[in-house]
């Protein structure tokens, strides 16, 4: 057990003006040593370091009651300790003993993420969280202790999300909330010292809804990436987002803030790390895609899209809107416009390009992942002795773009990029 005792500490340092020093309470652990302030003073003659209490003064009494209750309840919370104490050191006592919120019940859920997403780097991550935090304001209000999110929580905020008309997107808003939540355990419990501030675990027993399997749809049959090719657009808008959805093609599905910020070709070779995954990836650029880049090109990066947006978001609402349409601002969209009742976005590319590939072109699954620039997760270990054959990708890509100029041929109208 840990051992308490009243003291003041002497020297001139430790005196106020009035001639009145701190009544601490001496925390011996270990043999080490802590000191917890407390809200009493007296004059250092009247006080006796030796048994620990007040021996003179009006206050004498009322002065050794409260170090008694004082000393009393640190006993009691460190008895409660139990065996954890022996792995603790003394400061980590100290500082459990003055511990006020030992529970997730004092701990604001939006004051806890508000301090983390401070440290988080990602923007996709970042705008995925706030998201989150948004949608449960609206919920729970401006307040939400860590304690009400139990497993009826859960439960009543899916049935929330579901009135509102979410579907799919449950699953990201509570993949979210289980993150943020441990991301709170593993700042405030601390397994080896045994303090606990938040013991609960509702995602324990609460089941996050799959989300549906959209992304298998999210692609165009080879007869309506013809019917894209060979639509002429009716403006510089329509010109540059079919450009890009077909450079994206050409480029094996590359996401879209990887091409935005894609640097000059080498030695006909665009390199670069996903910013996904942070895997080195190489793709080799076919004549089509160089007629693209022509098009636009950029005295630093591949194409000049840095130069024309102010980041990579804004470039991939234009490309959207002209694509699927936009109400908000007046944009019937390319797809709606040549009949294909698909909201087609620029993550579509990807989608359509491995859609080819498996099935058209009959490229194995495994090659396909490759050319994707997929982790493999069963095989991190060996992917770190193997140096890729890049003509594997080389060749697949030729395959599909083959496959694509054999259903449709570009009208290749020049596009006035000044």
């Amino acid at each position: 057990m840990s051992v308490f005792k009243a003291v003041i500490l002497k020297g001139n340092i430790h005196l106020k003006n009035d001639g009145t020093t701190n009544i601490k309470i001496r925390v011996t652990h270990s043999r080490r040593v802590e000191y917890i302030s407390t809200d009493l003073y007296i004059e250092s003659g009247r006080f006796n370091n030796i048994s620990g209490v007040a021996k003179s003064g009006r206050n004498k009494d009322y002065i050794n009651l409260r170090i008694t209750d004082m000393i009393q309840k640190f006993q009691k919370k460190d008895i409660e300790l139990g065996e954890r104490r022996a792995l603790m050191t003394v400061k980590q006592v100290k500082l459990y003993l003055l511990d006020d919120k030992e529970n997730s019940e004092f701990i604001d859920f939006y004051e806890f993420s508000e301090e983390y997403l401070k440290t988080v780097i990602s923007d996709g991550t970042l705008r995925w969280h706030k998201s989150t935090i948004a949608k449960l304001k609206l919920f729970t209000g401006q307040r939400l202790a860590f304690s009400e999110i139990n497993l009826t929580f859960l439960q009543r905020f899916e049935r929330y999300l579901r009135k509102e008309g979410v579907r799919s997107g449950i699953n990201n808003y509570m993949r979210s909330l289980r993150s943020l939540f441990n991301k709170a355990r593993d700042k405030y419990n601390d397994e080896d010292s045994g303090i606990i501030k938040i013991p609960h675990y509702p995602f324990r027993k609460y089941i996050i809804p799959k989300p549906s399997k959209k992304s298998k749809e999210n692609y165009l049959t080879p007869e309506e990436l013809q019917t894209f090719i060979n639509y002429k657009h009716s403006n510089l808008g329509e010109a540059f987002a079919k450009d890009l959805f077909l450079l994206m093609i050409y480029l094996i599905g590359i996401e879209v803030k990887d091409l935005f910020y894609l640097k000059k070709a080498k030695k006909g070779r665009v390199s670069y790390d996903r910013f996904k995954t942070g895997k080195e990836f190489s793709i080799k650029l076919e004549p089509e895609a160089l007629s693209i880049i022509e098009k636009y090109a950029s005295k630093k990066n591949l194409i000049n899209v840095n130069e024309r947006y102010s980041s990579h978001l804004t470039f991939i609402s234009f490309v959207n809107n002209q694509l699927h349409g936009s109400d908000s601002r007046k944009v019937k969209g390319i797809f709606p416009k040549i009949g294909i009742d698909k909201s087609v976005t620029t993550k579509w590319a990807r989608h359509t390009w491995a859609t080819i590939a498996r099935n058209d072109c009959r490229i194995n699954k495994d090659d396909v992942a490759l050319c994707l620039g997929h982790q493999d997760q069963d095989n991190r270990v060996t992917d770190m002795y193997v140096k890729y054959d890049y003509t594997i990708i080389d060749d697949s890509n030729r395959k599909v773009i083959d496959f694509v100029n054999s259903h449709g041929t570009s009208l290749d109208v020049p596009l006035d990029n000044k």
